[in-house]
């Protein structure tokens, strides 16, 4: 019988592979042995050639903790990658808890290559530093050829197998990566097969995870749109899942270990994973600005605050869009008007929102709100009044080169970038090349929903939500 996958596998161990049962037998140990004497001999030969090198095991290990501390994942890999007795006296967690909690990559964003060709094909993805500007360019065994990038969660990539739908996260710079379950046979029962390929394609995911200690349980919850339900599953779990709710969720974000989410024809914001009562908060959305029920509200995390953009599409002279920030208030249950971000920007996708600095990025104009919408639009909140200013219009054509909110944007409409396209340079997935048009239906086709064997008998846990 096959040994089910090791969450987590460790970066030395091939992609999709377990570790055998019997990896504690005499001559694992002697092994392991012969590898502490061989750590021991490179760190006494370092000592003693001196230099760097020759730095204590001690003041190494105190040197990564800070790195580690203060820096990011990267710069703790590139310091136990310098020298032999370096990385002889530093550790790295095995464990799937300890790896996700001491080494999760925070505030990296991929970018967009722009020449239609998808980042799970290609093996690799461009990663860029939002604080520092950072450019890291990651690449991946070719055994993960067979799965499609669904969404970034957490600094983690989740991937979905075409053939047999079994949900794997990875890290990007690690290579690490935790196995689900199969998401078909849920999907199916939950919400059928027939005309629901295109809703499969568009599937989003989240992380769900506390950060407090280093067991913390890892959850992932999936979302289709415009379907009015959700699949969550963790490791260790025989099947996905199933919440059904009695809205049409609009915009989701994890934050805190918890997901919420904006509804449409609703003004509150629900909270949908972990299981919970409705969680109303009431949004003074002004009405001089359109019906409430007309605009769309966008959840973002800015500096662990979550605050809400409220954009409203209004018909006045030479205005496309007006946009609202509020923040929220988890504890008091309400909505507190903000007229001003400071230098933050925000930007605002169908798939996911983005908090900025304009310090660290000079092209990004802070106190400003970016939306996409069939263009993409900056809009100021230093203006007393609401104001546009027009961006972009669909160019059909590549423009090179690409800016920072070219990427950015492109970033938070996973559509576009999942495909390799720039979202400024196509209208709405309206593709004017006949061969581009193929090839996307080509690519599409390569996911399908399997049907379960007849043997097989899932059960999903459904929960009337909402």
């Amino acid at each position: 019988m096959e040994e089910p996958p090791v969450p987590f596998a460790h970066a030395a161990a091939p992609i999709g592979e377990g570790t055998p049962a019997t990896i504690a037998t005499a001559a694992g140990t002697a092994r392991r042995a012969g590898r502490s004497r061989d750590r021991r001999k490179r760190r006494r030969i370092a000592e003693e050639s001196g230099g760097w090198a020759s730095l204590p095991g001690d003041l190494v290990r105190l040197v990564a903790e800070r790195v580690r501390l203060d820096g990011d994942v990267i710069d703790y890999i590139s310091l136990r990658a310098a020298c032999s007795g370096w990385r002889a006296s530093t550790d790295f967690p095995r464990s799937p808890q300890e790896q996700y909690h001491y080494f999760r990559p925070g505030g990296w964003v991929a970018l967009c290559d722009g020449d239609q060709t998808r980042p799970d094909d290609a093996l690799q993805i461009a990663f860029f530093k939002l604080s520092t500007g950072r450019r890291l360019r990651a690449r991946f065994p070719t055994k993960l050829r067979g799965y499609r990038i669904v969404s970034f969660s957490g600094g983690l990539l989740v991937l979905v197998h075409k053939r047999d739908s079994i949900v794997r996260l990875l890290h990007p710079f690690t290579r690490s990566y935790l196995d689900l379950p199969p998401m078909a046979p849920t999907f199916r029962i939950v919400v059928g097969v027939k005309d629901k390929k295109e809703c499969f394609l568009r599937m989003n995911a989240a992380i769900c995870t506390s950060t407090a200690t280093p067991d913390t349980s890892v959850d992932v919850v999936a979302w289709f749109p415009g379907e009015k339900a959700m699949l969550w599953a963790k490791p260790g779990d025989a099947s996905w899942n199933a919440i059904y709710l009695d809205v049409q969720l609009q915009s989701v974000l994890a934050f805190r270990g918890r997901l919420y989410a904006t509804a449409r024809d609703s003004a509150n914001i629900l909270q949908v994973y972990p299981q919970s009562n409705i969680f109303p908060v009431d949004t003074p959305i002004p009405d001089e600005l359109g019906p409430p029920l007309s605009c769309r509200s966008f959840l973002v995390e800015s500096n662990d605050r979550m605050p809400l953009a409220a954009r409203h599409h209004v018909a006045l002279p030479n205005i496309h869009t007006a946009v609202k920030i509020f923040d929220v208030d988890l504890d008091r249950r309400q909505l507190t008007p903000l007229g001003n971000i400071g230098d933050r920007a925000l930007f605002l996708g169908k798939d996911r929102c983005l908090s900025v600095s304009a310090k660290h990025l000079p092209s990004i104009r802070g106190n400003s709100v970016y939306t996409s919408e069939g263009c993409v639009e900056l809009y100021s909140l230093s203006s007393d009044c609401p104001e546009s200013y027009y961006l972009y219009s669909k160019t059909l054509c590549s423009t090179r080169p690409f800016t920072i909110a070219d990427h950015l944007i492109t970033y938070c409409n996973h559509l576009e970038w999942a495909r390799g396209l720039m979202f400024h340079e196509y209208p709405c997935g309206v593709y004017a090349s006949k061969e581009l048009n193929e090839k996307v239906k080509k690519q599409d086709s390569q996911l399908r929903i399997p049907t379960p064997k007849k043997t097989s008998n899932p059960s999903a846990n459904f929960i009337q939500y909402l």
